[in-house]
């Protein structure tokens, strides 16, 4: 006998004696026959056994903190163009804050039992819309508001944010202008007139 015929015989073997080893306990439980034609058809039953699907997780609501945290940086460079008095840079940044404002109401309208939501609506977006009005500019018949209207606005808005934090029970997180420096590598001053 070659080396490779005694242990194909050995698995052989093995493998047959556990098949009658293991073939009465698999007949107990219940598994499929041997042979179909060995016994007969099961009954047909009135309906299958439905299990019942495991629930779903809840899909968690997007942070806050990511959230609002894009909001005092834009209401920064919000300041920090009023400040220098170029409404034309005020009014972009005034109209990325309502773009992230949109976004934190529709993705997380309430925090910790706190309408969040409806607060934008009746605090922040006021303050926003007065601002708005002023750097509507050419839209409305009067120039490009003055650095003093720019600020005049811009505090209202701080104020909302702050009035929101407090009635949130945030009252902690306070905003400022935020004016005395700028970290951004950005200039803020507006762009000189064209030359002639």
């Amino acid at each position: 006998m070659t080396p490779a015929r005694p242990f194909f015989a050995f698995a052989a073997l093995s493998l047959l004696v556990t098949g009658f080893a293991l073939a009465p306990r698999l007949l107990s439980q219940g598994s499929a026959p041997l042979s179909p034609a060995a016994s007969p058809a099961p009954e047909p039953t009135a309906s299958p056994r439905l299990l019942p699907l495991p629930a779903a997780e809840p899909t968690p609501a997007p942070e806050r903190a990511l959230l609002m945290g894009t909001l005092p940086r834009l209401t920064h460079k919000l300041a920090l163009s009023a400040d220098a008095g170029n409404a034309p840079l005020a009014a972009f940044y005034l109209h990325e804050s309502l773009e992230q404002l949109r976004a934190i109401q529709k993705e997380s309208p309430e925090y910790e039992n706190q309408p969040i939501a409806v607060l934008i609506d009746r605090l922040a977006l006021p303050a926003y819309a007065d601002l708005q009005k002023s750097l509507d500019y050419p839209h409305t018949p009067t120039p490009p508001a003055s650095r003093d209207v720019l600020l005049r606005g811009l505090d209202r808005v701080i104020a909302s944010c702050n009035e929101c934090h407090a009635a949130t029970q945030h009252a902690v997180i306070q905003i400022t202008r935020g004016t005395e420096v700028n970290p951004f590598n950005q200039s803020f001053r507006p762009l000189p007139p064209p030359a002639p």
